[in-house]
Parts: structure tokens; C-alpha cells; sequence
């Protein structure tokens, strides 16, 4: 049972490590990331790619667009190089015009929620381990005159 379990462990936290991960960012970031027409998120963003892509030198991830909130819209390069025994990070600048400052304000706005969720998770984790505290069960014995809790 315990050796079936350990290679069930390392059967699946092992499934993810065959990837190829590319990480697309963007400066300021927060822009949006549109592969093939599907929305991915903001950057910065991972994507994990079939591990048949160690085997090439670069892979084409021009179908990939960083979008900013402004209109504002560049391409990834067709000729991203790989890193057989890593992964590879791409960034994007934005290009020159109109609307950089409220591109750079959404990337500001981005960057207080995550840290605004951060926190609301810590106190979240910080007040159930102090309820799991308080309901935790004490017991005592007395050997000898001495008593002993715990």
C-alpha cells in the first residue's frame, strides 16, 4: 500500500514536470493574453506546452498577443528559442502611443488586488489555525500528586 501510494505521488506530481512552460509577460503588465483567439488571462501568465517541444530549437507563439487595456497590441515572435532543460520567459514592451498612463494605472490597480487577496487568504489561514486551536481538546492526568496536560 505505502510503495503504491509514493509511486501515485510521483505519478502525478510528475505529470506537470513533462511540460514545456513558456511565460508570456508584458511591460506594464496586466495586459491580456490572446492565443488563437482565446483569452488567457493577464500577464503575467504561464502556458504549458507538450514536452515534444523540448526536441525543437524555437517554437512559433505568434498567434500570441499581449492586449492592453488602452487598445493598445503587440505579437509574441514567431522564432521564441528553447530551453530543453528549462522553460522560457518572453516579454513584451508596449508599443509607443496614446494611452500608456492608463495602461500603467490598470497594471497598478492588478497589482493592489492581488496584494489585497494575499492578504484576505492570510487572515483566512491565520484565523482557522486559531479556531483549530481553540477547538483542540486538552486532557489531563494526575500520576502521583503531579498533573500533566496536554
Amino acid at each position: 500500500m505505502k510503495f503504491y501510494l509514493i509511486t501515485s505521488m510521483l505519478f502525478v506530481l510528475g505529470g506537470c514536470s513533462s511540460k514545456y512552460v513558456v511565460t508570456f509577460d508584458s511591460n506594464p503588465k496586466g495586459a491580456s493574453l490572446v492565443c488563437s483567439g482565446k483569452n488567457w488571462g493577464h500577464t503575467p501568465r504561464k502556458l504549458y506546452y507538450d514536452e515534444s517541444v523540448k526536441k525543437r530549437t524555437t517554437i512559433n507563439v505568434s498567434d500570441c498577443s499581449a492586449n492592453w487595456v488602452s487598445g493598445a497590441r503587440k505579437s509574441y515572435p514567431s522564432n521564441l528559442k528553447i530551453f530543453p532543460q528549462g522553460g522560457t520567459v518572453i516579454s513584451l514592451d508596449r508599443p509607443s502611443g496614446d494611452g500608456y498612463a492608463q495602461d500603467a494605472g490598470y497594471a497598478l490597480q492588478l497589482r493592489q488586488t492581488q496584494a489585497a487577496e494575499n492578504a484576505a487568504s492570510a487572515a483566512r489561514d491565520s484565523a482557522n489555525a486559531t479556531q483549530w486551536q481553540n477547538n483542540k481538546t486538552t486532557t489531563c492526568y494526575t500520576n502521583y500528586g503531579v498533573t500533566t496536560c496536554y
